[in-house]
């Protein structure tokens, strides 16, 4: 049927072209010669050479099917596709392929043709049906007389004439030279991490396929147990995960770990697959360090090795599937390095800064709010004589002089027989802001031999008050961190040092801590609609949002009588106040921004007006 229909469209192209005369000079068509590499999809082209313009054309190419199988033939790319054909009818057979095109094949029949010269006209892809291990040729011949029903002739026409071979077209074969790709080949990248359990080290696993496209894959890995844990086989940020893997088991052992992935498993089957590539990211294994190493040991380096036959129940092989067929390709090991990290102070005390606003302790607060900041230890086998402590802080804080506070701590537990404090808030001299704290526990007679008990918890020492200047931008971190050599008020130079057996100790662990400023929202009493000023409509907008649903920005300015509630207590709070002599909405009032006196459950504002220094 194919062939029938080209013939009756050619015959009609004909009946419709004015002959300009005999084409007496040569034309000819050629396919280019190709190379192709492992199962590498391939494209080739048919060309044209002409001395007269053509209106159509019938291409009839065979191949070996046990070498080649053809999945396309088209005239995308070629000269052809922008000229714009009409008509185009292309079939696929066993051992061949048909194109026929008509330039010109409807009406108005503006007279659409390929110029004389040279052309592209065709364009053919293969993919290799086998992969070859030393380099070979197939041919693609032009064969007349063969392929579709009725069989079909290689011809073109011009001035409505066909030409064909019987009439002086030569006809070029091709030649398709196909290569044995490079080993494909399976490799464990290599890392580092810590060992001190803080962290974990993600490493690849690395895929160069050059056979061609990978349907699918299984990975064996082994590492030395004693050295290494296996936590987690994952396609998170791969390949893999990328193309679309459909199919994926994982399993983990003591000594390795084994995965297995199918890309296309589940209708409707849409081929996805691992395109050729070199070093391409399939998986990742995850390890940790069993051990913590301290320096000077040396860091331990741990090899990763793809291994088949030994990982697995049942132990499993490294392959990569290509065109249905599974491949085991060449296998390189890597290796995670557990680096040797400092060894842990020689005393084990902890001495930490916290802050606490209104009670919370994640260092929240607004520009203008004081706190406190709070001084703990922690020493599960020693007894702590005294410290000395010297703390920076940014400028735009101020620690309150006269404000240390020992209520509530160990300190005044036990009772410090010196305690001293120093805070210079003067940053004008291009120094932070500075605190020293001295406590010595036993410093008067009898020296009874005072001091503070071991701890696995974190016990306090004191606090002092801290606020943050209205200085303070919002969404800045004010930084309270331990400091050494500081002279706060004096000229004597000290550092943080802990008192333990009457010795001075500065190996020991500081935790530092900062205060992160944050909006605090100003709104007037009463104002529910958020257009800065209090009336009738927003005694509306309380009903509507209490009984239609109206969306508000700021609860608490809705919240006319500082209730901690929404209801219709507040509409009529506000027409009491504003029509019948009734009381003033509470602070901030109805006239003047600012923030809410009352701790209460509604959610916080979602307006423009902050206290937040360089902001509205």
């Amino acid at each position: 049927m194919m062939g029938t229909c080209i013939q009756q469209v050619f015959a009609a192209v004909c009946l419709c072209v004015l002959l300009a005369g005999s084409v007496t000079a040569q034309q000819s068509l050629t396919i280019a010669d190709a190379t192709t590499q492992g199962l590498s999809e391939f494209n080739t082209e048919v060309v044209l050479q002409s001395t007269a313009e053509t209106q159509g054309y019938v291409l009839a190419v065979g191949f070996d099917s046990s070498v080649l199988t053809a999945t396309d033939f088209s005239v995308e790319g070629t000269d052809v596709e922008s000229i714009g054909a009409e008509l185009i009818a292309a079939e696929i057979l066993a051992g061949g392929m048909t194109l026929g095109v008509i330039l010109d094949a409807q009406s108005p029949f503006d007279g659409t043709a390929i110029p004389e010269g040279e052309s592209t006209v065709g364009r053919l892809s293969f993919t290799p049906a086998t992969i070859v291990t030393t380099d070979s040729t197939t041919q693609l011949s032009f064969v007349d007389g063969t392929f579709n029903s009725p069989p079909l002739d290689n011809l073109i026409v011009q001035n409505g004439l066909s030409l064909g071979v019987v009439e002086g077209l030569i006809l070029n074969d091709g030649t398709v030279t196909l290569t044995p790709p490079p080993p494909d080949n399976l490799r464990m990248g290599s890392g580092s991490v810590l060992a001190d359990g803080s962290a974990v080290a993600d490493i690849p696993v690395l895929l160069s396929n050059s056979t061609g496209p990978v349907q699918g894959f299984v990975v064996a890995i082994a590492h030395g147990p004693d050295e290494l844990t296996l936590e987690e086989i994952s396609l998170a940020g791969t390949l893999t995960e990328s193309v679309g893997a459909e199919f994926e088991v994982t399993n983990l052992y003591a000594d390795g770990g084994t995965i297995g992935v199918v890309l296309d498993f589940m209708p409707p089957f849409d081929g996805q697959v691992i395109p050729i590539g070199t070093d391409q990211v399939v998986a990742f294994y995850r390890y940790s360090c069993n051990n913590i190493i301290y320096l000077p040991e040396a860091d331990l380096e741990t090899p990763l090795t793809p291994i088949n036959n030994f990982i697995g129940e049942p132990p499993l092989e490294n392959v990569i599937v290509v065109g249905g067929l599974s491949l085991n390709p060449s296998l390189e090991a890597g290796s995670l390095t557990c680096e040797a990290v400092e060894p842990p102070p020689e005393h084990n005390t902890v001495v930490t800064a916290e802050a606490d606003f209104d009670g919370s302790v994640g260092n929240y607060a607004f520009s203008g709010q004081t706190g406190t900041l709070n001084l703990y230890y922690r020493d599960p086998d020693d007894e702590i004589q005294g410290f000395t402590i010297t703390i920076c802080y940014d400028c735009d804080l101020t620690i309150e002089d006269g404000t240390l506070s020992l209520e509530g701590s160990i300190v005044a537990e036990i009772g410090a027989e010196y305690l001293n404090h120093q805070v210079d808030d003067d940053c004008s001299d291009g120094e932070t802001g500075e605190l020293i704290l001295a406590i010595l526990l036993d410093a008067l007679p009898p020296f009874e031999g005072q001091t503070l008990p071991p701890t696995d918890e974190d016990l306090l020492i004191g606090s002092i008050a801290v606020t943050v200047d209205e200085t303070a931008e919002c969404d800045e971190l004010q930084e309270i961190y331990f400091c050494d050599d500081i002279n706060g008020l004096g000229s004597v130079f000290l550092y943080n040092n802990v008192v333990i057996d009457y010795q001075s100790i500065q190996d020991y662990e500081r935790i530092d801590t900062a205060i992160h400023v944050v909006p605090e929202e100003i709104f007037q009493r009463g104002d529910c609609n958020s257009d800065d000023k209090v009336d009738l409509a927003d005694a509306a907008t309380v009903i509507g949002s209490q009984f239609q649903g109206l969306p508000i920005s700021c609860a608490d300015a809705c919240d006319a009588n500082d209730d901690g509630f929404i209801n219709l207590a507040d509409s009529v709070f506000l027409m009491n106040w504003l029509f019948k002599f009734g009381p003033t909405p509470p602070d901030p009032g109805p006239f003047d921004n600012g923030s809410d006196p009352t701790n209460d459950e509604l959610p916080v504002c979602n307006s423009h007006d902050t206290g937040c220094a360089g902001q509205p």
